[in-house]
């Protein structure tokens, strides 16, 4: 059999000398096996990105090797990728290394070179992510970065949409130890948040230390209507009438488009006509009285008459949200 001789621990990326002995069954190392010997090594796989094959004299794992034995030893650099659990085993094609002569290696990830980020799509303006939202640091290799700190590397949230990030240990930077667990950061329990004008875009992610990612599109809609707004023309003549568009926004001034379906607005800051006494109507309806308008996608329309002769402020009101 071959007995594979090294240190039990590696850092992915870096390399270590292991030694490759030929022993009988007795475990004696067999010094007429010499020579140069073709030797296959397995047991440890490729790191994820980008994909780099583990090797051993700079050949890649499951493509033979030639290695010089002497007296039954041979000595070779193997460099590993992957953060993981890796077995080797060498084999000649007629003797190997898998009953007691392989070498368990734990190959733990490099430090933080670069991010991956992955955020659902859509949210909601001005109120935390929901679903799964995930920062990685990873290695050069792809490997997750465990031992990563933001503390140390702070990192910057920044968006293609107009507006502001909030919510974070920095506020739009993650920049507590706390951030990340074992190399990830749970975006959606830090409390990412969006707050500015709805629409869709990216989000990028920068380290003071180490390679920017920028997320898929995302969908921020608006967030709940909070006002309303009443649009139309700035001049009428008593007795005429003018259609106006009443629109519900958020916080922020988006159009609430879930502001949806028969809303009952009652409209104010208009008076009745001298003589006849003629009250000023939206959609037939005197101010003052609640007239059932149907909105879609956070917009309505009316028809409003106003008869006095004045400098009128129309406000109009749910009864939750107005326009004032």
């Amino acid at each position: 059999k071959l007995v594979i001789t090294g240190t039990s621990t590696q850092t992915a990326g870096a390399t270590q000398n292991i030694t490759i002995t030929a022993k009988d069954a007795s475990g004696n190392t067999v010094t007429t096996y010499t020579g140069a010997k073709n030797i296959t090594f397995s047991g440890a796989t490729a790191s994820p990105s980008p994909a780099t094959n583990p090797t051993v004299a700079g050949t890649n794992f499951g493509t033979p090797t030639s290695l010089t034995f002497t007296a039954g030893v041979a000595t070779a650099s193997m460099a590993l990728y992957k953060a993981e659990s890796a077995t080797i085993n060498a084999s000649d094609g007629s003797i190997n290394s898998i009953t007691g002569g392989t070498l368990n290696v734990t190959v733990s990830p490099s430090t933080m070179t670069k991010l991956a980020v992955s955020l659902a799509s859509s949210q909601t303006n001005g109120s935390a992510f929901t679903g799964t939202n995930t920062l990685t640091a990873l290695d050069a290799y792809g490997n997750t970065a465990t031992g990563f700190s933001a503390a140390g590397n702070n990192i910057t949230v920044t968006t293609t949409l107009t507006g502001s990030i909030s919510g974070l240990s920095g506020t739009n930077k993650l920049s507590s130890a706390g951030d990340f667990t074992s190399g990830v950061a749970n975006l959606t329990s830090l409390g990412l948040i969006f707050t500015g004008t709805s629409g869709s875009g990216t989000f990028t992610f920068t380290p003071a230390s180490g390679t920017a990612v920028t997320s898929s599109s995302v969908t921020i809609n608006a967030g709940a209507a909070t006002k309303l707004v009443v649009t139309g023309t700035g001049t009428q003549t008593a007795g005429g009438s003018q259609t106006i568009t009443v629109t519900a926004q958020d916080a922020q001034g988006n159009t609430a488009t879930t502001y949806t379906g028969a809303k009952n607005i009652t409209f104010s800051g208009a008076t009745a006509s001298p003589s006849p006494a003629t009250n000023p109507t939206v959609a037939g309806t005197n101010f003052g009285t609640a007239t059932s308008l149907t909105f879609t996608e956070g917009v309505a329309t009316a028809s409003m008459a106003l008869y006095k002769a004045e400098s009128a402020t129309i406000n109009a009101t749910d009864g939750t949200i107005n326009s004032n």
